[in-house]
């Protein structure tokens, strides 16, 4: 499972769940779900949320899963806090210890969710019926190709200025001098200057 941890997190030591709670107050005027008591004030628990609402999950927090983000508490997705409240019972041994190897398994990721801005106040794993992410399809992007080649773009600046300067009734080398200043690129100013001469 991933999760984040803080300074307070124990580093070692065998200690016993103790209490649960659906909704649990926590430090920082913050809430989190599916809280289970391992020692003191640390907990299981999901990412906070600013209060008991489903859809006010702190989306910032949450795409810190996998890093050092919490005050001590171990802060997990809401599938995850809820399986640990759901299938250890009071009393079950939680065991802290510090280790480089992640396990036979590998180390967890989670999905980043800041940037799914009409969705990102529900946590996507939560299993409620009504978490908009059940529903959700992520925004088709499309690649920007320009339209036109690089030296189109060019002529096209040379084009519209000389078109410009005959209706303005301005000299061949205001054209090149103009051209220039647009386009930066003197070999079309060439071309431009003996089309103009002719």
């Amino acid at each position: 499972m991933i999760c984040s941890i803080g300074t307070a997190t124990p580093k070692s030591g065998v200690y016993s769940i103790s209490d649960k709670y659906t909704w649990r107050k926590l430090e920082g005027d913050v809430y989190g779900q599916y809280a289970s008591r391992i020692v003191g004030s640390i907990l299981f628990h999901s990412v906070p949320y600013v209060s008991q609402d489903k859809s006010s999950l702190e989306w910032w927090e949450y795409d810190k899963l996998g890093t050092k983000a919490s005050l001590g508490c171990i802060r997990l997705t809401v599938q995850d806090a809820k399986w640990i409240f759901s299938n250890c019972p009071v009393g079950t041994k939680v065991e802290f210890y510090s280790s480089s190897n992640p396990g036979p398994l590998g180390k967890p990721t989670a999905q980043k969710i800041s940037a799914d801005e009409a969705v990102r106040n529900w946590d996507p794993t939560d299993p409620d019926k009504n978490n908009p992410w059940k529903t959700y399809t992520k925004p088709a992007t499309t690649p920007v190709t320009p339209t036109e080649k690089p030296n189109n773009v060019v002529n096209n600046i040379v084009q519209n200025n000389i078109v410009n300067n005959i209706v303005n009734n301005t000299t061949s080398s205001d054209v090149v001098n103009n051209t220039m200043n647009n386009s930066g690129q003197t070999d079309s100013v060439t071309k431009v200057e003996n089309i103009v001469n002719g």
